[in-house]
């Protein structure tokens, strides 16, 4: 199975991105988003990332909040890096 990382997932192109990828064998292994909470929690409770990662402290407490323990939170330009390299995507 193929992994993918998605850049801004609650933006436009990435919740289109989302839709695709529930029609393919590909999981979501990492995403990111810029302060849009409510959006992101239901994102990662229905593709079950490994690393979840938001723009500013303050999202990232939320959404850390919200997820538990079940996904790794970050964020900042250190979130988006981590993203952005993640080892186990594949793209």
């Amino acid at each position: 199975m193929r992994s993918l990382v998605i850049l801004g997932s609650t933006g436009s192109i990435g919740r289109q991105t989302l839709e695709v990828v529930e029609q393919l064998p590909i999981r979501v292994v990492a995403m990111t988003a810029g302060t849009n909470v409510e959006l992101m929690v239901q994102q990662c409770r229905k593709f079950r990332p490994e690393l979840a990662v938001m723009a500013t402290e303050e999202a990232a407490n939320k959404l850390k909040f919200e997820l538990g323990d079940s996904t790794r939170v970050m964020y900042g330009m250190e979130g988006l890096i981590a993203a952005a390299e993640y080892e186990s995507a594949d793209t």
